[in-house]
This record gives C-alpha cells, sequence and structure tokens, in this order.
C-alpha cells in the first residue's frame, strides 16, 4: 500500500512496516498571495494581514517569528482552499500549503515564495513530500523488492523525522516542525542534519534544535530521531506538549 508520508500514523500496526521511500517531492512549505496582489514574503506583509493555515504547527511558528500577521483557519482541498484566497471578499491576504500539494495537482505557478529555515523561517511537517510504500512485516520478497525501487536517502530522513514525532507522542497535530538535508562534515563524510522546533502555539516558548549524524541504517536513522526527541525534551519540548494537551482537554471538557 502507498500513501502520503504526511498522512501515515507514527504507530502503524505490528503486522506492517514502512518498506521504502519513493524520491522525496519537495518538503517545504509555500506562500501564495491572493491573486492582484503584489509580491510580498511573511516578514513584507502588512500587519493584520490574515494568513490563512488549518496547521497547528504553522500557526505556532507564525505566531513566533511573524507576531504582526493574524492566521486564521481554511479547510478543504487545494482547490477550494485557492478559491477562497482568491474571493472578491475573502479575508485572506495570503495561505500557506505544502509545495508537494500544489506541485503534484499542476498548480506550482501559484507559489510565491518556498518557505524553510533560511528563507521564511519555516520548518515543515513530518514526511511532508514523502511517498511511502507499507508492507507486511513477514513479507521478505516484497521487502526486497520495494527497497529496489525505493529512495535510501529519503527513507532514512522521514523514519528519522516520524521516530522524531512519535517519541515526543505529538500525533500529527502536534506543533513539531522538522527539516532534513544531507551534508559533508570537514572530514568528507557524509551526514543527516536534522532539524527541529516545537513551539507553544501563541509562539512565545520554543525550543529548537540542529544535529548532524551518520546514518547508514533504518535503524540508525529511528535511533538517531529518537536521540533528538530526548534532547529536545531535556530542553523544555515536553512541558510544551503537555500544556498543549491540557488546553485541548479544557476545550474538550
Amino acid at each position: 500500500m502507498s500513501s502520503s508520508e504526511i498522512d501515515v500514523p507514527t504507530q502503524i500496526p505490528e503486522s506492517c512496516i514502512l518498506g521504502a521511500m519513493m524520491p522525496r517531492e519537495d518538503p517545504r512549505d509555500v506562500l501564495v498571495i491572493k491573486k492582484g496582489l503584489p509580491d510580498m514574503t511573511l516578514a513584507e506583509l502588512p500587519a493584520g494581514s490574515v494568513v490563512g493555515t488549518s496547521s497547528v504547527r504553522r500557526i505556532a511558528q507564525l505566531s513566533r517569528h511573524y507576531p504582526h500577521l493574524i492566521a486564521k483557519d481554511v479547510r478543504g482541498n487545494i482547490d477550494t482552499r485557492l478559491a477562497k484566497l482568491d474571493a472578491e471578499d475573502g479575508p485572506f491576504t495570503c495561505l500557506i500549503l505544502a509545495a508537494a500539494g500544489l506541485l503534484r495537482t499542476g498548480q506550482g505557478a501559484r507559489i510565491t515564495h518556498y518557505l524553510d529555515s533560511k528563507s521564511g523561517k519555516m520548518l515543515h511537517a513530518v514526511g511532508q513530500g514523502g511517498l511511502g510504500i507499507e508492507i507486511r512485516a513477514d513479507d521478505e520478497h516484497m521487502k526486497q523488492m520495494v527497497e529496489k525501487i525505493g529512495d535510501t536517502k529519503t527513507t532514512f530522513a522521514c523514519l528519522a523525522e516520524r521516530n522524531l514525532l512519535r517519541t515526543l507522542e505529538g500525533g500529527c497535530s502536534a506543533p513539531l516542525g522538522v527539516e532534513t538535508e544531507w551534508v559533508r562534515d570537514a572530514e568528507g563524510r557524509e551526514k543527516l542534519r536534522l532539524r527541529s522546533i516545537v513551539a507553544s502555539v501563541d509562539g512565545k516558548e520554543a525550543v529548537e534544535m540542529e544535529k548532524d549524524e551518520e546514518v547508514k541504517s533504518g535503524e540508525e536513522a529511528e535511533a538517531f530521531g529518537k536521540q533528538v526527541a530526548d534532547e529536545l525534551v531535556v530542553l523544555g519540548a515536553g512541558r510544551i506538549l503537555e500544556a498543549i494537551q491540557q488546553k485541548k482537554k479544557a476545550w474538550g471538557s
């Protein structure tokens, strides 16, 4: 079974495993400006501009880095969201969406700016842009087949991201942003770089980390993700997530 990696639960049935990942689509978030408005970055948007997003992760990072902006919930598929953005009487100045969703639906021309740690100060969701192949854990023949067509670097990166989230027990709605890339150290050794942020929804509290590690197997990738999660907890990420869970319980009562 293949599925968008962002939609795969961090805890999958014990009888199944993530067999492989296909080459990753661009994992970044993007800024999409309302038709008719000039090209602007998040930092350049006028105070009070309304940013459409339904993601707690994006809201938390927006609140932290761009407190002059207002986040407003927007729902629906990509076409519906773009229609809401472009409506003359609509409240939205812009949307933040996943680049992969726009590119896969042939609407890449609507992208105004790509957002990442260097440009836009936004980290993406765990597994974003990835397409995973889930197989039975005991099917060695299928495992060998999918490994031949899978992309090793994408698989390792997504395994690290997923185990980071799993260890934090945050779930897909947690305000956790990540960014992975392959880099070489001073000795020329290739390493996986994992950036991460856990932020409160109001942006007032945040724990951030960047760490490099040699990763040569799926097990090492998952161990790396857990290591980063454990260090984030020591720095205060657990307290931030617990406070969010307590608020959710209060709202539900």
